[in-house]
């Protein structure tokens, strides 16, 4: 359907059968589109942030619904809980890996 989109992870751009090695850590896609590092869920994790009208958006799966508490599949919990930490001070829409986006707030787990 998309022949020319490209595809970003955590170290490279894939496009087509071709990929360009490169961290996303800080990485602008476009004026209002970045990835940053989140990691916890697993080492590699990134999240998208995308500045709209209403604010960041952050696409992460940092928490897999807004209730999570925790992650039982995360590989390094500290890690977790600092992207965490980091998100909800960022972000004024979290859309998390599974579920409905949610409005951070004192009530969604950090850790």
């Amino acid at each position: 359907m998309f022949p020319e989109a490209r595809f970003h992870d955590h170290w490279a751009v894939y496009r087509g059968d071709r990929w360009t090695w490169r961290d996303a850590g800080g990485r602008h896609l476009t004026d209002s589109i970045m990835l940053t590092r989140t990691p916890g869920h697993t080492n590699e994790d990134i999240t998208t942030l995308a500045g709209t009208p209403g604010g960041l958006v952050a696409f992460t799966h940092a928490w897999n619904t807004a209730a999570s508490p925790g992650d039982r599949h995360a590989v390094d919990l500290h890690a977790l809980h600092a992207s965490r930490r980091r998100l909800l001070s960022l972000a004024t829409t979290i859309v998390p890996g599974h579920g409905p986006s949610f409005t951070p707030a004192e009530a969604h787990p950090k850790t």
